[in-house]
């Protein structure tokens, strides 16, 4: 029993985690230049607009694995390819207020799921063609690993874009 409490507790923190993170890329973009959210250092590195607008879709993913796996008996869970999916929907395109609020509401959306979530909804199980079994607990690790990571690159690609000449985008 203590050890299902740890799970949950620990699952409860991502789950806070998970949503602070647009709070955090608000932040961001409120304390720097828009335009430099749509430099590309280099032609095969995003800017950082087409990172929170891939966190926007990847959220879509997070949201609709978490359903799944809540309402069904160990489905198989989608995977997005990301890099088609981000030159298909021109995310650099996107502005990064856009971003950030299709980013927000999709958070918003599937946090308010995790939180109503009893510790056995969290241990339920879908199939990851890639990490095999995996729980909703599990999915609330994973997204929230990539967040952190992701706003890394947001926070290093605005600094560098401070310091550096820009690289044309091509828009």
């Amino acid at each position: 029993m203590a050890h299902i409490m740890a799970d949950l507790l620990e699952a409860l923190l991502q789950i806070k985690a998970l949503a602070q993170t647009p709070m955090r890329a608000a932040s961001l973009l409120r304390s720097t230049d828009p335009s430099q959210w749509t430099v590309r250092r280099r032609p095969d590195e995003w800017a950082p607009v087409e990172i929170l607008a891939h966190l926007a879709d990847a959220e879509l993913a997070f949201g609709l694995g978490v359903r799944l796996v809540l309402s069904s008996e160990r489905p198989r869970l989608p995977v997005l390819e990301q890099a088609v999916l981000a030159e298909r929907a021109s995310y650099i395109s996107w502005t990064p207020g856009s971003a950030l609020e299709r980013f927000r509401t999709r958070r918003e959306e599937t946090v308010e799921l995790l939180a109503s979530c009893s510790a056995e909804q969290l241990e339920r199980v879908g199939l990851h063609p890639v990490r095999k079994a995996v729980s909703v607990a599990d999915l609330v690790a994973i997204t929230l690993a990539h967040d952190i990571d992701h706003m890394g690159q947001i926070v290093e690609r605005l600094r560098s874009s401070c310091s550096s000449e820009p690289s044309p985008t091509g828009v």
